[in-house]
């Protein structure tokens, strides 16, 4: 509107019910814009709207309506308001003049009409209203600007409460303008938001105006880069505020992040592998050595920048000891790759000369310029180093450069034989590393990658020079013990390993605490074959592992005995499976306040081919070891979901618990399946409640969260089991979707004897409550359980107290029954 008015005529509406002063004003202003004209009171109104006059020079005195009432209905409409209003009378007195200010007039002309008079002042106030309106438009300008800048604008009293922010729907931090005017900074920003904010307070109050980058956390618990800059806003030397702004540069700093870390990986790739790398910019000036390429030149790469790439790496004819053109040259000419010349000679700083070949590759720009190049060559100087090289790779590990399974076999094989004619022993352990594979999953294989280098050190310092410490593949270690006297010295080193293995491993400037499993096996005790050694080895290792790893086991017979009782039992479970042989039991949940069942609890049991019940502790176990769990688990909550539709159907809304393995949680279409399996069993949503342990959660939180808000758009509840018990850190239950906590059994078994365990029940109680979290209670056998745990806040309860495991049929009964 405003800049329609600007860029239109003005228009100037003369109201008088005398022709001679109409005619008068009209020749005092008929330059000044479009001049229209009423002798009334209604056809003025009338005008007014059809027109919407700057300005309307009014006579107060007129048949019928006067000017006061019509100057009254202007100003009474919103979208006329802004005219201005000039009263014409005759009337001298004061009063007059005043009533006429009073009703929203902005001059008062004097009959007789003076027209240059009238002509300044209609002037004078279309000029204040163009002022006016630019002054409007400037400020609603300023006003948009502000707003839709990508930046947090705010300003904070002396206090740090806020006066101003453009941020008006809470965009940034969840507030909006309305709403934070007046909060203080830190309830604004958040406690450690405000901790990154707050540090630099005092350096703004000395007059100092400071910027620096800044790693916020949204609600959602997004990062946000963002650049501040401070600024102490003074008057008459007197700090009155701050004014802060913060520009969203997320985007930059995952840019520069990325690149960072794609320099670092081909950096430490570079700098990795076997072959010298020299890199030289487009005019054939060094840029860039790897170690190699620094060993073989005899050239540090701080000295090697800007020198000519001859003077790096001068070569020669190896026959003639002509120089010869760097390959780098034969690039740029030919602008393809190329190959070193056949017979080429590098002559080190210090003189010495290597044979080298290889090849040059020019660098090109997104334009396809040639920016530089790159040239890889290595060592071929000697045939005889060629074929040690050969063997050593065909016999030693690459990542470790320990002996390999083909050079380990050879060395047991020779270590047996030379026992069989001494009559002495030969120890075989067998090791890894427990968790490994977390590691690498979680971190990178480049960091278990170096965890395992150290680890070979390690295990090669402690063991004797004629020992042979092999890796096998992955995390996988063998040692080899020749000419043993007996037990207590494989006893003695498989010691020293545990030791060994307990001490911190650092990695790039990280801690990881690691431990392994270590498995013994004899010759000629345990066997005289070496297949058969390594198996037992194995077996022992798997014992030490179930019996709560960082320990070593010697190989026994009962070992054997169980290794293959477990695979019989694995195949029997596949099997059971096939045949149909697991049942869904259900446990009972009872809200003691009305006594009434109102949720059950999913339990897989398996009843065998002899029709024997199979104790869940003997096969769930290997369930999820050997991957079993995932199908099991998607028969359970098939079954559990269409038994809670059944009671549904009947008129009992019946919530049932299912327990998620972390196997099947951190299945990528684990979300997918469940959905599925909603809608095929025509379940509603509501009704079924997922149990996940805390450890689940802590295995990755981004993922996990994910997963969680997924589950919740189904409809489903989130519950974690066996709260108390696992993940140290209770930031998750503001970060995750939560909706029950379960109190684990093992705090409701000895509530009532054990100090420490009713204290934990109370906390968990008062937490659940201050969260908004409803709380179930496991294992509750005895009335005085009961009672104890409804005193402190928790009336629902689930346990032998109210029902055992049962089939549909039976917890069916229970539910209707009560």
């Amino acid at each position: 509107m405003y800049r329609d008015k600007l860029a239109s005529t003005p228009v100037i509406l003369i109201v008088d019910d005398a022709i001679a002063n109409v005619r008068i004003m009209h020749d005092a202003v008929r330059d000044l814009g479009t001049v229209l004209f009423a002798t009334d009171g209604s056809s003025a109104l009338q005008m007014v709207s059809e027109h919407h006059p700057n300005i309307v020079l009014l006579d107060i005195e007129m048949p019928g309506i006067n000017g006061y009432e019509v100057c009254r209905a202007i100003k009474a409409a919103p979208h006329l308001s802004d005219i201005a209003v000039i009263f014409v009378t005759s009337h001298d007195e004061t009063g007059y003049e005043l009533q006429a200010l009073a009703l929203g007039g902005v001059d008062f002309l004097q009959k007789p009409i003076n027209a240059a008079t009238a002509r300044a002042r209609v002037k004078t106030h279309l000029e204040l209203q163009l002022k006016t309106r630019e002054l409007a438009l400037a400020r609603q300008d300023l006003s948009d600007m502000i707003e839709h800048l990508p930046a947090f604008i705010s300003y904070w009293d002396i206090d740090l409460k806020n006066e101003f922010t453009n941020d008006l729907h809470g965009r940034w931090f969840g507030v909006p303008a309305r709403a934070m005017s007046g909060m203080h900074m830190r309830d604004v920003l958040g406690p450690l938001n405000f901790f990154s904010i707050d540090v630099h307070i005092e350096a703004v109050l000395r007059g100092e105006n400071p910027t620096f980058d800044l790693t916020f956390y949204r609600d959602s618990g997004d990062l946000l880069y963002g650049q501040a800059s401070m600024v102490c806003r003074v008057v008459e030397d007197r700090i009155c505020g701050v004014l802060l702004l913060i520009t969203d540069i997320t985007e930059r700093k995952t840019a520069e992040i990325s690149l960072y870390d794609e320099k670092e990986r081909i950096r430490v790739t570079l700098s990795s592998i076997g072959d010298a790398v020299l890199a030289t910019d487009a005019h054939g000036n060094v840029t860039f050595l790897n170690p190699i390429a620094e060993d073989m030149t005899g050239w540090l790469t701080d000295e090697a920048v800007g020198q000519p790439i001859e003077t790096v790496m001068p070569l020669f004819d190896s026959i003639s000891g002509h120089e010869t053109t760097n390959p780098i040259r034969h690039a740029f000419r030919e602008k393809r790759v190329v190959g070193m010349a056949m017979n080429t000679s590098l002559r080190r700083r210090d003189g010495r000369l290597f044979q080298v070949e290889d090849s040059a590759a020019p660098i090109r720009d997104h334009q396809g310029e040639i920016t530089g190049a790159i040239v890889v060559f290595h060592d071929v100087s000697e045939a005889r180093a060629m074929l040690i090289k050969m063997t050593h790779l065909a016999n030693y590990d690459a990542l470790t450069n320990l002996p390999n399974r083909m050079l380990w076999h050879d060395r047991a094989e020779q270590a047996m034989q030379v026992a069989k004619r001494s009559g002495k022993h030969v120890g075989m352990i067998l090791l890894d590393i427990d968790n490994f594979k977390s590691v690498n999953d979680t971190f990178s294989h480049i960091v278990g990658d170096n965890i395992l280098r150290l680890a070979a050190q390690r295990l090669t310092s402690r063991v004797r020079p004629s020992d042979t410490v092999s890796r096998q593949g992955g995390d996988e270690f063998t040692i080899l013990l020749p000419d043993l006297d007996g037990i207590a010295e494989a006893t003695e080193v498989a010691s020293k390993i545990l030791s060994a293995m307990m001490e911190p491993f650092w990695v790039d400037g990280q801690r990881f605490d690691l431990s392994v499993s270590v498995g013994i096996s004899l010759f000629p005790d345990d066997s005289e074959d070496q297949d058969v050694l390594y198996r037992h080895a194995d077996a022992a290792m798997y014992r030490a592992k179930q019996g709560g790893k960082n320990r070593y086991e010697f190989f026994s017979t009962d070992i054997e005995e169980q290794l293959i009782a477990r695979h019989m039992l694995e195949r029997h479970m596949r099997e059971a499976i096939d045949q149909g042989q697991y049942l869904v039991y259900y446990q009972a949940k009872v809200d003691v306040d009305c006594a009434q069942v109102v949720g059950v609890e999913a339990l897989v049991r398996w009843k065998n081919s002899a029709d024997e019940l199979v104790s869940p502790a003997k096969f769930i176990p290997v369930a999820e070891e050997t991957g079993l769990i995932v199908p099991l688990g998607e028969l359970v909550m098939r079954r559990a979901c269409e038994d809670a539709r059944r009671w549904h159907e009947r008129g009992a809304n019946i919530v049932i618990s299912i327990n998620v393995s972390a196997v099947q949680f951190e299945m990528a279409n684990f979300v997918d399946k469940v959905s599925q399996i909603l809608h095929q069993t025509g379940v509603r949503p509501d009704l079924v409640e997922l149990e996940i342990t805390e450890g689940v959660l802590a295995r990755n939180h981004v993922q996990a969260r994910d997963t969680l808000l997924r589950l919740k758009e189904l409809g489903l509840g989130i519950a974690i089991d066996d709260f108390g018990t696992g993940y140290s850190s209770l930031a998750y239950l503001k970060r995750f979707p939560i909706d029950v906590l379960k109190i684990d059994q093992g705090f409701v078994r000895d509530m009532l004897t054990d100090p420490s365990d009713a204290a934990i029940i109370t906390a968990i109680v008062h937490l659940a409550q201050n969260l908004g979290l409803e709380l179930v209670a496991e294992g509750v056998e005895v009335q005085e359980q009961a009672a104890a745990l409804r005193n402190k806040g928790c009336r629902i309860m689930q346990g032998y107290l109210y029902s055992k495991p049962a089939p549909f049929d039976e917890i069916s009964e229970l539910i209707f029954v009560a």
